[in-house]
């Protein structure tokens, strides 16, 4: 199991509070901001660039991703947003 994986069973069991988070006057799903916030993170990566506050290794740990570079990474990653979407995850 990954570590995003551990954190929503965690937030379903009540164990861990995820963090609000807000737009204007209504509140996101936190798991789907932080994967739209690693999505851009892992493109701007993917196309060579260095993102400070977050490396490409963290990403990769946290979301169990298999590969050598950001390129490799990013399809399976779109895989795991998709299937977060779909409610699969």
């Amino acid at each position: 199991m990954t570590q995003f994986e551990q954190a929503q069973a965690q937030v379903k069991e009540g164990t861990l509070k995820a963090p609000s988070v807000s737009m204007g006057s209504s509140n996101i799903d936190y798991f789907g901001y932080q994967l739209a916030t690693h999505h851009f993170n892992l493109k701007i990566m993917a196309s060579g660039m260095k993102f400070n506050g977050i490396t490409f290794t963290q990403i990769k740990k946290y979301y169990g991703l298999k590969g050598r570079s950001a390129k490799d990474c990013l399809p399976q990653f779109e895989q795991i947003m998709n299937d977060y979407k779909q409610g699969l995850l």
